[in-house]
């Protein structure tokens, strides 16, 4: 007899969103597009690329989270997230499409990143000496090993997952166990590549031991912040309130909380410790965001990432209710696209070329037709497979989660 028979449940139906959520995604891809193509079209071509990256690398966060949340919760044997473990599965369902989409930023590679301009680096000594490694060979190669280590983990992981909804076997648990051991040190290495190369190369006069962790925190609070939208949707709206409740809300969003908090850490050290040894080759990046007219958006990161969502969320309250999560986590996805805006606009001038604060109008509609495709990749993903993970050997444990 199955939890559920004991508990006197009904396997729930696969989750469909309405066609007003994916109408309004497809919207956003269609502005999208044309907010990119009306860029390139109007000489604008550094502003489009610019846009294009950020929207590609926002998207691929949130599909490669989706393995990587599993991950941990697996090897931290956190049984109050298997009644909501369809949802991540669903995100890593981008990472084919994103992983292509990302690629395809090399395309306008010489707007954006100063070593591919081969009389740049014939008159740079340091580019030349960091040619080995910037070059467009290696940067492809190294992508795409880095792109099939995740999808050859996430085809692994989510073929076990389904496996099990027809078996049950506790075995298929433990082999994705395993999987999630060699996971965790190979993704370290695999998006240190992905975000040296995507982010940090932008500037590649200027290096910071600590920026893979900032991306990293980045990449937990954001996928975390989305799982939460999700769940609170999915509350509110009265879909598997037998599966999920107020303690499981709880710890998905103590985690969204503690993320928000390390993000700030993490930050915090790379500023402090930028601007306490003043050494003119990294305080560069700060300088280049402190000037021609970026202050106003450094000085909003950290209110609109941090300081907002940790005042409203250390309430234990404002952490069991999904009417007061949806619009934090709402803000933190915002948010991250205001810290990539940050990141990657400012470094995309070069010498006298600086590029000057502006509205990101097209930075921010090219990255909602990133989201807008994610979202319906993640709507069709979500709704070919259970609801909920039935047979995971963990999921009574999970219903009697209680804290």
């Amino acid at each position: 007899m199955s939890h559920l028979d004991r508990e006197g449940l009904q396997a729930p139906e696969p989750i469909r969103i309405s066609m007003g959520i994916r109408a309004a995604a497809l919207i956003a891809v269609l502005i999208g597009a044309g907010a990119f193509f009306w860029a390139l079209r109007s000489g604008h071509e550094t502003t489009a690329w610019s846009a294009y990256l950020i929207g590609a690398f926002y998207a691929l966060g949130l599909g490669v989270f989706g393995i990587m949340w599993m991950s941990i919760l697996y090897l931290a044997k956190g049984v109050w997230s298997v009644s909501m473990r369809r949802i991540p599965e669903a995100m890593a369902g981008w990472l084919l499409p994103g992983c292509i989409l990302v690629m395809l930023v090399a395309v306008g590679g010489h707007h954006l990143y100063h070593w591919t301009d081969a009389a740049a680096v014939a008159i740079d000594e340091l580019l030349q000496h960091k040619e080995p490694f910037l070059n467009a060979t290696t940067f492809n190669v190294l992508m795409t090993v880095s792109f099939i280590v995740w999808l050859a983990f996430a085809f692994l992981m989510l073929r076990n997952s389904r496996k099990q909804d027809v078996s049950g076997r506790a075995s298929l648990s433990h082999a994705n166990i395993r999987l999630s051991a060699m996971f965790v040190v190979l993704f370290a290495i695999t998006f240190s590549i992905v975000s040296y190369y995507l982010l940090m190369s932008l500037e590649a006069h200027w290096f910071s031991t600590i920026y893979v962790v900032l991306t990293f925190t980045d990449l937990l609070q954001t996928g975390t912040a989305f799982v939460a939208v999700v769940v609170s949707v999915l509350i509110i709206r009265g879909r598997l309130l037998d599966f999920v409740n107020e303690n499981h809300l709880h710890s998905l969003v103590k985690m969204m909380f503690a993320t928000t908090g390390f993000w700030a850490y993490i930050y915090f050290c790379q500023f402090l410790l930028i601007w306490y040894t003043n050494i003119p080759e990294e305080t560069a990046h700060f300088v280049a965001r402190w000037e021609n007219g970026w202050l106003p958006y450094l000085i909003a990161l950290p209110i609109l990432k941090f300081v907002v969502p940790f005042i409203v969320l250390i309430p234990r309250e404002a952490k069991r209710k999904p009417l007061r999560v949806l619009p934090v986590a709402v803000l933190i996805l915002f948010a991250q696209f205001w810290e990539l805006f940050v990141l990657v606009s400012p470094a995309t001038g070069h010498g006298g070329h600086m590029t000057h604060g502006h509205a990101p109008w097209i930075e921010l509609a090219v990255t909602g037709g990133f989201i807008g495709l994610f979202v319906l990749v993640f709507v069709w993903s979500l709704g070919r497979n259970n609801a909920v993970p039935i047979k995971d050997p963990r999921i009574g444990e999970c219903l009697h989660y209680h804290q």
